[in-house]
């Protein structure tokens, strides 16, 4: 497992700790917990801009249910 040092001043210290103990989880989880939501919201934000990318370029495909179905092989 690898360890990654994180600086952080008194103010950010104290805050991130409180935080971390009224959620009652260890601050190294709440610290990845926190990234792995910011990284996950940008990849979400991504997909939304491509999908109005596509509606302002009339290139959205819509498919009926029979349709997906046959598309999967159900």
């Amino acid at each position: 497992m690898k360890t990654i040092t994180i600086r952080l001043n008194e103010e950010e210290s104290k805050i991130f700790n409180e935080y971390a103990k009224l959620n009652n989880l260890p601050l190294s989880t709440l610290l990845k917990k926190a990234l792995e939501e910011k990284i996950n919201d940008e990849m979400d934000i991504e997909v939304i801009k491509e999908y109005e990318a596509r509606i302002k370029n009339n290139k959205n495909e819509f498919h009926s249910h029979d349709e997906v179905k046959d598309i999967l092989g159900l």
